[in-house]
């Protein structure tokens, strides 16, 4: 058997042991491989990281994040609660900033919303051509941060895996309150989670993600409620996800394991304390404007 690796290694691997063989496998396809091409895999990944925080999100790679059976339940969580907090009563017209990742498009066009996706750039359309082309939805690019359409222009705004990522969060969330008549729902990687080490994590979560992975900010909700609320909105809805961080769950990809440890975590109270990310909704407040949802509890 040849092997370039070390004489202890090689008689461990060359000596029959299955677990050491297994082991061994999983080190190199998992860390070892990766190690090997991480000067290539940081320079790619930085310069993805200078595009608009949509590129990234709506490209192929970024859906790879989401494979399988853990993906599929992954996003089948937050699609969920994100279809509570949106309500259908009053969001009848719904722009969907940085939507190109295409995640709830179906859901929110199933739902009868007259949809409207904001890209930052023609290729973050990929992902929902299908829709666009059938004329179920609209798509449009624009700046982020001087979004293209008047105050209030659509009922509710949705911004999902965005606000992370964005240079000036308060100035985003400003442009997002203004073109909202009745409500805005964003998510947010929380302060108080264990996104708390994500400084000190985030290397292995870049190895384990490949280029997909960004920097990102996290956020307190008292932060996040007092920007809002400088706008004129409340919030009245929030929903922690998850009590685990997502990249171990596409870690072990054992979902009934996965499933079963949120379900304890949820039953303990930990998730509603600690959980991340956040999806979080606020109202308009004021008296020319129509009755809204009110406060959404957490389903």
């Amino acid at each position: 058997m040849m092997c370039s690796l070390s004489d202890w290694v090689c008689a461990h691997v060359a000596g029959g042991s299955f677990i050491h063989w297994k082991l061994w496998s999983w080190l190199h396809s998992h860390v070892i491989g990766c190690l090997q091409h991480l000067p290539l895999l940081v320079a790619s990944t930085v310069a993805s990281w200078r595009a608009g925080p949509d590129v990234v999100s709506s490209s192929d790679s970024y859906a790879l994040r989401f494979r399988g059976a853990i993906g599929a339940w992954q996003l089948g969580v937050q699609n969920r609660v994100l279809m509570r907090l949106l309500d259908k009563k009053t969001c009848h017209t719904v722009l969907d900033v940085g939507g190109g990742h295409g995640q709830y498009t179906d859901d929110l066009i199933g739902r009868g919303h007259h949809l409207t996706v904001l890209g930052s750039a023609p290729e973050t359309v990929h992902r929902i051509r299908r829709q666009v082309e059938a004329g179920a939805c609209r798509f449009e690019t624009g700046d982020f941060m001087q979004l293209p359409y008047g105050d209030r222009e659509f009922d509710c705004v949705v911004s999902i895996r965005q606000l992370a990522h964005v240079d000036d969060p308060a100035g985003f969330l400003a442009e997002l309150c203004r073109v909202a008549r009745h409500a805005v729902i964003v998510d947010f990687p929380s302060r108080f989670s264990f996104n708390a080490l994500s400084g000190l994590l985030f290397p292995l979560k870049l190895l384990l993600e490949n280029k997909s992975t960004r920097p990102y900010t996290v956020f307190s909700e008292s932060r996040l409620e007092a920007i809002l609320s400088a706008q004129g909105f409340r919030v009245t809805g929030r929903c922690p996800q998850f009590c685990t961080p997502m990249v171990f769950h596409r870690v072990v990809r054992w979902v009934a394991l996965i499933r079963g440890i949120e379900r304890l975590c949820s039953g303990l109270g930990f998730t509603s304390r600690f959980g991340s990310p956040i999806l979080l909704r606020a109202e308009r407040q004021g008296a020319d404007t129509d009755a809204g949802q009110g406060d959404v509890p957490c389903p």
